[in-house]
């Protein structure tokens, strides 16, 4: 989906200028060395579709249907920001841990001015995120912190279970919650927060986190059911990295050899064949459609955050995005071969 896409569902005609906005906000906020600054505009400028901000300017309108986005919200712009510095933030210190060459086609930070510096360009924009979240107020500052706390938990529980053949589903989706539903959260958290909607706040930051958690396993399943050219970055790629997502998991409980299948996944790190005929395995199994019943799921109880928001285009929006964005994606990334669903 694109800006203008968003605006219609959204029923928000002006988005597209509103993200150009914070992306004007998001250079203003970068006030440091040339060693820092360049490359942290550089990733600030390597594209993506500002999902995060829009997340923020939409929960912004739906907890208050009187704000307006033509033009922003200072506070809004300010807070859409903030979790748009972390999001980039992190995916710095992502490639770091990855050995990321490329991003989007733009070369990273560790690759071009090596780790240690990435390790500072990353802290960099975190810091300036939080001192964005800070202009606005407290409550949005603290939700911001507490994010950038659970963004490092997912990481780390995702760290401590790579390669681990016997890591359970429910590790798997607690490591989603971390590493994306709570950034997500936030965003929606931070956008009712920017208009001074507390009470609104709350059911907005679940709608966030049911999202994300869907929006991540869309992306578990991309790296089994899309193509490199398709989704612009190798696939088939999270065994080999020994992140074994929840599909994976899904098909090795229901593989009638397990061990074998285990020894499969280990196998992947260093073969190519093996890593196909595990791909292969998952895609005769049901892990495809148990997928995404589960995100079915998570798409609905998002929804059912919003029904005690007042009545606006734009909450109805946010309900039917979810769902949208799943169907959208699937269509655009996925392989018609590979299609098993």
């Amino acid at each position: 989906m694109k800006a203008r896409d968003f605006a219609e569902l959204l029923g928000l005609e002006s988005l597209p200028e509103a993200l150009d906005a914070v992306a004007d906000q998001l250079i203003g906020t970068i006030d440091g060395s040339a060693e820092l600054a360049e490359p942290a505009i550089r990733m600030l400028e390597g594209g993506g579709k500002r999902l995060r901000p829009l997340l923020t300017i939409a929960s912004a309108v739906a907890a208050h249907p009187e704000c307006s986005v033509a033009p922003l919200d200072e506070r809004v712009r300010a807070g859409a920001a903030s979790v748009e510095l972390v999001h980039v933030g992190s995916l710095v210190h992502d490639d770091i841990i990855d050995e990321a060459n490329t991003r989007r086609g733009v070369e990273t930070v560790n690759s071009k001015e090596g780790a240690n510096q990435a390790v500072l360009v990353g802290d960099f924009l975190l810091a300036r995120a939080g001192i964005e979240a800070a202009r606005v107020s407290k409550e949005v500052a603290f939700s911001l912190a507490v994010t950038i706390s659970d963004l490092c938990d997912g990481q780390s529980l995702e760290g401590a279970h790579e390669f681990d053949v016997d890591r359970t589903t429910d590790q798997a989706l607690a490591s989603i919650a971390g590493k994306t539903g709570a950034l997500l959260r936030a965003s929606c958290h931070i956008g009712a927060l920017c208009v001074g909607e507390i009470e609104r706040a709350e059911a907005l930051a679940e709608y966030g986190m049911q999202f994300g958690m869907a929006f991540q396993l869309v992306d578990d399943l991309l790296d089994l059911v899309s193509t490199d050219e398709l989704m612009g970055k190798p696939v088939n790629n999270d065994t080999k990295s020994g992140v074994y997502t929840y599909p994976v998991l899904i098909a090795l409980a229901e593989d009638a050899d397990p061990d074998e299948f285990k020894a499969l996944m280990l196998a992947a790190r260093d073969s190519q064949q093996a890593a196909d005929e595990l791909k292969a395995r998952v895609l005769a199994s049901s892990a495809v459609t148990e997928t995404l019943d589960r995100i079915g799921e998570y798409n609905k109880l998002a929804s059912a955050c919003l029904s005690d928001l007042p009545d606006s285009p734009t909450r109805t929006g946010l309900m039917e995005l979810p769902e949208r964005y799943l169907n959208g994606i699937l269509t655009e990334k996925s392989d018609p071969a590979l299609r098993t669903w």
